[in-house]
């Protein structure tokens, strides 16, 4: 009955120095140390979970998170999320809602202002979350986009939609620019001093999954592509708990899933402080006291995706008396 614990945004995602760098979880670092680790080739936690429930790519991530959002819809789907772009002196970068804020009234608001902009390409926009926007694409429509993250403080140019049918998904990238830029929102947004919701992304295109595997009996998430993807393959789907103590027990021979993405958020801000403070409440909510959850689910999975692949460590009961290891920085598992 093994436990995986799925922990984004916490070994480096890139080159730069960074707080990864200072940071010390010494009860995971032991852990870390002392388990059998081996690398999966996949970067992301969408690309793992997607592997995890047999997903082929491209992978729908904004049909099967509109499931979790809102139920199931038909038809082809596109993340169409609020951003920020903004203007350098030779290009243009992106950022994620995470720095937003996005209300439901301004949600509200900007997406009934798509609606009335794209009726006639067919187009059907809907917010059932303020920072999670959605639009179903008409039959051959669906471009080939970025993932988000992918995209975050990138310069866009070369990582815009590109499609084959008749909508210009990039001049409708263009004409959302033209009308967010003056619109109230960004008014009183511009006179509170806050970032401007001047754009937003398409990414993660597709119908809904005829089916999915069903690799967990159990998934405790507050990730929309988990619990989408847990909703689709008839598993009890529930919100994160407060450490391992908690969990429910599941049939012998299944698995437990965890989405650990606390860290999540504070990344996409990059304020490395919030960061730094959601990682060591992490050691310690849920790697100091492991060696329970070891003993109870007979082997833990934790799953760090980082910049080139992703590790796994395989903690056993007998990982507990391997003293001798040399414990690591956790920088250094990136």
């Amino acid at each position: 009955m093994p436990l995986d614990l799925l922990v984004p945004d916490l070994l480096p995602l890139g080159d730069e120095p960074s707080a990864h760098d200072e940071l010390r979880m010494p009860a995971l670092e032991r852990w870390l140390t002392r388990a059998d680790r081996a690398r999966r080739s996949e970067t992301t936690p969408d690309e793992l979970l997607a592997s995890a429930y047999s997903l082929a790519a491209p992978r729908p991530v904004a049909a099967v998170s509109l499931c979790a959002d809102e139920g199931h819809h038909e038809g082809n789907w596109l993340r169409a999320d609020p951003v920020h772009l903004r203007v350098g002196q030779d290009a243009v970068s992106l950022h994620h809602s995470a720095v937003l804020g996005v209300t439901r009234d301004e949600a509200n608001a900007l997406v009934a202002e798509l609606q009335a902009l794209f009726r006639g390409d067919g187009l059907e926009f809907r917010a059932p979350v303020p920072e999670r926007w959605y639009v179903r694409v008409p039959e051959g429509e669906l471009p080939t986009t970025i993932a988000l993250d992918a995209a975050l403080g990138r310069n866009i140019f070369g990582l815009l939609p590109q499609g084959e049918g008749r909508i210009n998904w990039r001049s409708a990238i263009t004409e959302t620019q033209m009308v967010f830029s003056g619109h109230e929102v960004n008014q009183r947004r511009e006179a509170q001093g806050l970032p401007a919701i001047n754009s937003v992304w398409f990414w993660g295109g597709g119908a809904m999954p005829a089916g999915v595997s069903k690799p967990y009996a159990l998934v405790y998430a507050d990730d929309p592509f988990a619990r989408g993807l847990g909703i689709l393959s008839s598993t009890r789907v529930a919100p994160l708990p407060r450490d391992a103590t908690t969990l429910d027990a599941v049939p012998a021979g299944q698995t437990v899933l965890v989405v650990l993405d606390s860290l999540t958020a504070a990344s996409r801000r990059g304020d490395r402080a919030a960061w730094k403070k959601a990682a060591e409440k992490l050691d310690d909510d849920w790697f100091v006291g492991l060696a329970d959850a070891v003993e109870r689910f007979e082997a833990v999975r934790i799953i760090l995706p980082a910049r080139n692949d992703t590790l796994v460590a395989h903690v056993t009961a007998g990982a507990r008396w391997r003293w001798l290891r040399k414990r690591k920085p956790l920088a250094a598992h990136g």
